[in-house]
């Protein structure tokens, strides 16, 4: 027998098929130094949620947190990035790109959400990552639809840009879905990875938002 949440959760798909909602529009954007998708919407949408679906190995979803990174540091904003599954590597990324960065290890997918609900609020961070790239099929599956948009509505009278990088589209409440399904193959190992982030080519899946420039 289904539950509250998810008699919810099946009604809100139900009236989003019926009634499509009017595109809202952001007042601006985040650019994120990758030419595909700031060519294409200017970058990432302040206010709302963005999602990175990362559906194969080396697609170059390391290549996009660095760009979000460097991306951040170019502004006096600060940065957050909940660590689903602990498995983050700081070593991997030079020294400024975590000058502002606020590392937060969670061991659960549980852990990770109800620190992205407290941290969502925070008006000091201007980018805020949850990376649940690892996280359990089951978790993702029993996580309730009304959880991600209650994320969606604390960010929405903010100017955080709040992205979550998931192995599959996972998050009903997204205003942005993007897809990263390339693998990178093992001669871009010699390449630089400001050459490689130029290459990323990640896919718009969903847009939800009439999107303003940042000017």
């Amino acid at each position: 027998m289904a539950t509250a949440p998810e008699k919810l959760a099946a009604l809100r798909h139900l009236l989003a098929a019926r009634f499509p909602a009017v595109p809202r529009t952001a007042s601006r954007v985040l650019p994120t130094g990758i030419p595909a998708l700031d060519d294409a919407i200017g970058g990432l949408p302040l206010g709302a949620v963005t999602e990175i679906v990362c559906t194969a190995p080396s697609c170059g979803s390391h290549l996009f947190l660095g760009q979000l990174l460097a991306a951040a540091g170019a502004t006096p904003t600060r940065v957050a990035l909940v660590d689903g599954t602990d498995s983050f590597d700081p070593s991997s990324f030079a020294g400024d790109l975590l000058a502002r960065l606020v590392w937060v290890r969670c061991h659960t997918t549980a852990e990770a959400l109800q620190a992205v609900d407290l941290l969502a609020r925070d008006a000091n961070l201007g980018l805020l990552v949850l990376d649940l790239r690892r996280a359990p099929e089951i978790d993702l599956r029993r996580t309730p639809a009304t959880q991600w948009y209650r994320l969606q509505r604390a960010v929405e009278p903010t100017d955080l840009a709040l992205v979550v990088a998931t192995p599959r589209a996972s998050i009903p409440s997204a205003q942005v879905r993007l897809v990263l399904s390339l693998s990178h193959s093992v001669d871009a190992l010699s390449h630089d990875r400001p050459a490689l982030a130029n290459q990323l080519a990640p896919a718009l899946q969903r847009q939800r938002l009439q999107i303003a420039s940042a000017g």
